[in-house]
């Protein structure tokens, strides 16, 4: 039976794009047929296959126009048993012409109910936003993949996320549950990444899936190749891992009366409304919001001595600063005006801090 998963998160480079079309590669690989729709006016996706400008066939818009008789010829990639709908900046005009979900979807609904006959996946990498083409397509999607990036930050926005889920599925798709969470961008190196880890998977429980994404420098390279992971390179960590996903998506559909997919989405807003918003989920950890990790060493700065600059970046985020500058600056305080700036100064030598000061 095919299935519609659709990739979204509100939060932007949490590696929606990198986890949509190798997950599909991976699924391809495992002799599933798959498809992948680019549903984000940006175009990411259709960028990493090279799909444009030599693309003559159908387009992501032509979902939105779609009627009976008519065909669907996709972008077909180098990988076996891997199509894609590509897309461009054009398909942003559905915001423009303002359409609703009151009864305009019939022909998208078509089309994907085609398309279901062709494929055992279609794969639909969203935009980070809840706007008309997102939720047009979760209002016919199976489930939903959340990215969460393993930083700080990563739950900003689910909380709003999960909501527009809930009220997608009362409304206009009752059979809409979410695939799964997906952490990606993990750093082993990095003590924080297991907090963070452990934290998901204490808020989230089995709704997590087993499978990790680490940071995989292999993983940009190949869409600067204009290839999947597999392609680049089959026997990196990043292929493994998303072989690993794919493998785990195909074993939960297959047990799916007996897998406990994790808390449903009725559960997830009832618990984060008792108990806290989901975006201070971090509260108790060491560090927390850019200004306050500040404030925890501004008694003694000394305590970020030898730190490398990855740290600095998962403590303060970045801010800006480039990777080959030795000096990095941060503000100290939102409040501070043109005339009066507070600013800390962070100073390397051989990518270690050396000096910091005010």
């Amino acid at each position: 039976m095919s299935k519609i998963i659709s990739i979204t998160n509100l939060k932007g480079g949490v590696g929606k794009t990198t986890t949509s079309i190798n997950l599909a590669a991976s699924l391809a690989v495992l002799e599933k047929k798959t498809l992948i729709i680019d549903a984000d006016p940006q175009g990411n996706a259709t960028s990493a296959f090279g799909a444009l400008p030599k693309h003559k066939g159908t387009f992501t818009i032509d979902l939105f126009n779609f009627s009976n008789g008519h065909s669907i010829q996709p972008f077909v990639t180098n990988s076996p048993n891997l199509h894609l709908l590509p897309t461009t900046i054009i398909l942003a005009s559905l915001e423009i012409n303002g359409k609703n979900l009151h009864g305009t979807n019939h022909e998208l609904k078509m089309a994907l109910d085609y398309l279901r006959t062709k494929y055992d996946y279609i794969i639909v990498d969203c935009g980070p936003s809840v706007n008309f083409i997102t939720t047009s397509f979760l209002c016919f999607s199976n489930s939903v993949l959340i990215p969460i990036q393993c930083e700080y930050f990563a739950l900003h926005g689910l909380s709003n996320l999960f909501k527009t889920i809930k009220a997608i599925k009362k409304n206009y798709n009752f059979f809409l549950e979410i695939e799964g969470i997906l952490i990606t961008m993990y750093d082993k190196r990095l003590n924080f990444s297991n907090l963070i880890v452990n934290e998901i998977r204490k808020n989230f429980e089995s709704l997590v899936f087993s499978t990790i994404i680490p940071r995989n420098v292999k993983l940009a390279e190949s869409q600067v190749h204009e290839k999947t992971i597999i392609e680049y390179d089959s026997t990196c960590i990043g292929a493994e891992k998303h072989l690993a996903l794919a493998s785990e998506i195909i074993e939960n559909n297959i047990n799916m009366d007996e897998f406990n997919l994790g808390k449903k989405i009725d559960q997830i807003i009832e618990e984060s409304s008792k108990n806290k918003d989901l975006s201070s989920i971090f509260e108790q950890l060491p560090i927390n919001q850019s200004q306050d990790r500040l404030k925890l060493y501004s008694d003694n700065f000394d305590k970020l001595k030898g730190l490398n600059k990855t740290d600095i970046k998962a403590i303060f985020g970045d801010s800006f600063n480039s990777d080959y500058s030795n000096v990095w600056m941060y503000r100290l305080s939102e409040n501070s005006n043109i005339f009066k700036k507070k600013f800390i100064y962070i100073y390397f030598q051989n990518n270690k801090v050396e000096k910091v000061f005010l």
